[in-house]
């Protein structure tokens, strides 16, 4: 049995919950090493570079998966991925976290900070990728300016199945910061 302590920091958190579909896959070159997905146009940049998103339902199934972005424009997403080959369909939706398929995910600290002047709403998804279901983990839950909420702390754990997704949202866009730290053991 193997046990990997993992963790992640991730700044200005974006406020959408919208899954985007995707219209056109750029492959990977073998010199380039890096995906583009294209999205219909949006009237701001849907995901920041450094930030997670889940790409699900790709005709090419290495083209899916949690992955870092790594470029973004108004209609378009780009990340790390050799994969290449001429591909169809899928959805992109930010994430924080997407669990192993092959262990057993136990978040085990998960911390978010309000940045801003204002109230910040922080809503916390769980997604069973296997089952097609999401179920709320804490929604609309009211942080104060300057402050922070502890979601798992004090011995509490979030265990989480295969293949599960963690999605943050706030209701002012890049407004939260998160420190997340789990245990994987396979």
């Amino acid at each position: 049995m193997t046990t990997v302590f993992k963790n992640r920091l991730a700044t200005s958190i974006n406020g959408i919950t919208t899954t985007l579909t995707v219209t056109s896959v750029t492959a990977s070159s073998p010199s380039t090493g890096y995906v583009t997905l294209r999205f219909a146009t949006q009237t701001a940049i849907p995901y920041a570079v450094g930030s997670y998103i889940y790409v699900s339902g790709i005709s090419v199934l290495n083209y899916n998966g949690g992955y870092i972005v790594t470029g973004a424009t108004t209609s378009s997403v780009t990340y790390s991925n050799s994969t290449t080959g001429a591909a169809t369909g899928g959805t992109i939706v930010n994430t924080i976290l997407t669990s192993n398929s092959s262990a057993v995910t136990t978040v085990i600290g998960l911390s978010l900070t309000n940045t801003s002047s204002e109230v910040t709403l922080a809503t916390i998804q769980l997604q069973d990728t296997l089952a097609g279901t999401t179920a709320y983990y804490i929604s609309n839950a009211a942080i104060p300016a300057y402050q922070s909420l502890r979601v798992v702390s004090n011995g509490e754990k979030l265990v989480l199945g295969n293949s599960n997704n963690v999605f943050i949202t706030s209701s002012i866009p890049n407004t939260l910061d998160l420190v997340m730290s789990w245990v994987e053991i396979s």
